[in-house]
């Protein structure tokens, strides 16, 4: 058939194409966003939602901290009551300082600090007597009276010395490990139900606060902890014991708080935690002791962040998993937009649209913080890019590429122009049309019927099809439309559908072009008698489709079509090879030599025309002898160069 092969592959298919490119698109989104879940890049942004968060709610801080932080820090280690006192032999000073707390109100304490040793088993090397034998007696006392209500930790390569852990008694060990994320980063707990019998340090104190939590959380800090957290150096608490007015500053910090002890020395115990890009707290609303704080650090002390994940559940600052199937929601919903805007909308917004798609996505996360939830950050950004990469590439990549080989294909048959209005509406133009200002060209082989008497049939085709393909080339090249081939004729239009800005001058510049080539086409067809005949006629002519649904072509209709063909009849019988009319040649610079070569009615026209040529002699098809007698036989005033302004 006559429409198969490549006809039929490069003009059917292309809404089966569009929609397999957006399944492509939007399969490869979801599956590319689904995958980015707990990437090692997602942390990263998580962490600067905090941030923008925390700017957003302008909130320095929000009501009482529930969790106090009481730090070994180098200010007390220097101070004059510790600075003799061994780190290891400090078991007795914790112990005070428990108490205090205790006795200020405070509804539980938690030591991060693993006791790995006790004073009672060191021995003098020199004699082998045990001197320091019952220096640890005040704090296994402590830790004995006030069992349930302090807890003392195990790390997994550290574990208390086990008269600690049997003073503190059965639950009063717990864990102080906290997992981190791909990236390192310390972000999410995970708790132990029932809390009270967690092996967990933050557990244990969440049951005693009360809260009631199963599921994976993730804190929300609005300020870096170091800065934020209420705090006192240990050697505070000490001094503030000494008078009156000192234990009601300590009942202010300690009462129905949660305090954690725990050391506060640069490079101990630190870990990356999500407050790492978030504000600072103000000095002047933080609570701080008379010693303040240690400087802030790149890292977190595991102490603030046992107490971030002790105090945010208790102050309602935490996001947990949003429902299940959200997620995958938000991926197949970003995916289906990006995979559409790829496809429709053009390329060079395409970076603006991606970057505006990568927004809202990192907004629903946002925005989820509010609703106590926070989806996985990375999902419906990359969905949303991934999916708009693709879409495009399959726009640029097939649906483009095959626009083009139709409109190359089928760019022989109809102009271009129409076809590449058919191959972006996917419809055919309605029949009809509008009216145009054109050029209309006939183009006649000359001897064509005698010619074909004396050669073969395949020989006639393959002379005709030699001279319509240079004369086709000229035409293009000068902006024309061949509208159709009759017989051993063309015929070509200028400035439909395409735009012209001068018809007129193309036509004649490519007719005359065209008569330049009649010695190359007598020596490419093997044929010296071989000559052409061109008539051009300018005016109004109905531009478009007509036929039927079934059965159509595209194709200029009107008077200035029919008078054309008639101007051909003058240079035929004026043995011209260029019959231009005055509608033409009025428009023609006046460099032109323009001649008139006739005037009269035409048949089947009711006015009168005059009919010019340009006179050059390769425009004559006479020998000039033979012109001259003919010009003193004829009216010379029919001769006279055409008078243009």
């Amino acid at each position: 058939m006559i429409f198969g092969g490549r006809f039929a592959d490069a003009a059917i298919g292309r809404k089966q194409l569009i929609l397999l490119i957006a399944l492509v698109a939007v399969g490869a989104g979801i599956a590319i966003g689904l995958s980015a879940q707990k990437a090692i890049w997602e942390g990263w942004v998580t962490d600067r939602l905090f941030q923008i968060k925390a700017l957003m709610d302008n909130k320095e801080q929000a009501g009482p901290a529930p969790v106090v932080v009481v730090g070994l820090d180098q200010k007390a280690l220097n101070s004059d009551r510790l600075a003799p006192i061994p780190r290891v032999l400090m078991t007795p000073v914790l112990a005070e300082a428990g108490q205090a707390m205790l006795n200020a109100g405070a509804v539980a304490l938690g030591y991060d600090f693993v006791f790995a040793y006790s004073a009672d088993g060191f021995v003098d090397p020199s004699t082998g007597e045990a001197r320091l034998k019952g220096f640890d007696l005040a704090f296994q006392r402590f830790l004995y009276q006030n069992r349930g209500k302090v807890f003392i930790a195990h790390t997994e390569i550290g574990v208390p010395q086990r008269m600690f852990s049997a003073a503190a008694g059965e639950g009063g060990v717990r864990s102080v490990i906290v997992s981190t994320d791909s990236d390192g980063v310390v972000r999410r707990h995970e708790p132990h139900s029932p809390l009270t019998a967690s092996p967990h340090l933050i557990d244990a104190l969440l049951g005693i606060a009360g809260v009631e939590l199963a599921e994976t959380y993730i804190p929300v800090p609005s300020a870096r902890l170091a800065t934020s957290v209420p705090y006192l150096s240990l050697i505070d608490v000490l001094q503030l014991l000494e008078s009156e007015e000192g234990r009601q500053e300590l009942a202010r910090f300690a009462e129905g708080r949660i305090v954690l002890f725990g050391g506060l020395l640069p490079y101990e115990d630190e870990h990356l935690f999500s407050d790492r890009f978030l504000p600072h707290l103000s000095e002047q609303l933080a609570e701080t002791g008379p010693s303040g704080r240690p400087r802030v650090q790149p890292q977190t002390a595991g102490v603030f962040v046992l107490a971030d994940f002790i105090g945010s559940p208790i102050a309602g600052r935490i996001v947990t998993e949003p429902p299940a199937g959200l997620v995958p929601a938000f991926a197949v919903i970003f995916a289906v937009v990006g995979a559409l805007a790829g496809l429709s909308l053009p390329l060079v917004v395409l970076p603006v649209v991606a970057v505006g798609g990568v927004l809202c996505g990192l907004g629903v996360s946002l925005g989820s913080m509010e609703l106590g939830m926070f989806p996985s950050p990375g999902v419906a950004p990359v969905a949303f890019v991934t999916a708009t990469i693709i879409a495009a590439v399959g726009k640029v990549g097939i649906l483009q590429r095959r626009q083009r080989s139709l409109v190359r294909l089928f760019g022989h048959y109809l102009a271009p122009d129409v076809i590449k209005l058919m191959a972006s509406s996917e419809q055919l133009p309605a029949l009809g049309g509008e009216t145009r200002h054109v050029v209309v060209a006939f183009i006649d082989i000359v001897g064509f019927t005698k010619m074909s008497e004396k050669l073969a049939d395949k020989d006639v085709v393959r002379v005709v099809n030699s001279c319509f393909d240079r004369i086709g080339q000229v035409i293009t090249a000068h902006q024309g439309y061949i509208d159709k081939y009759i017989g051993d004729a063309i015929m070509a239009v200028w400035n439909a559908p395409n735009t012209v800005e001068h018809p007129e001058k193309s036509a004649v510049d490519a007719a005359t072009e065209i008569i330049n080539l009649l010695d190359r086409l007598r020596e490419i067809t093997g044929q010296p008698p071989l000559d052409l005949r061109i008539a051009l006629n300018a005016g109004p002519v109905l531009v478009g489709d007509i036929g039927g649904e079934h059965r159509r072509s595209f194709t200029v209709m009107g008077t200035t079509v029919n008078t054309a063909s008639r101007v051909e009849s003058v240079a035929k019988d004026h043995k011209v090879r260029l019959a231009v009319s005055q509608s033409v040649a009025e428009k023609l610079p006046s460099s032109y030599p323009v001649a008139e070569i006739w005037k009269g009615q035409l048949r089947g026209l009711s006015s009168d025309i005059t009919v010019y040529t340009l006179d050059l002699p390769e425009m004559y098809m006479e020998p000039e002898e033979k012109r001259t007698i003919a010009r003193q036989e004829q009216d010379r005033s029919k001769l006279v160069t055409f008078p243009r302004s």
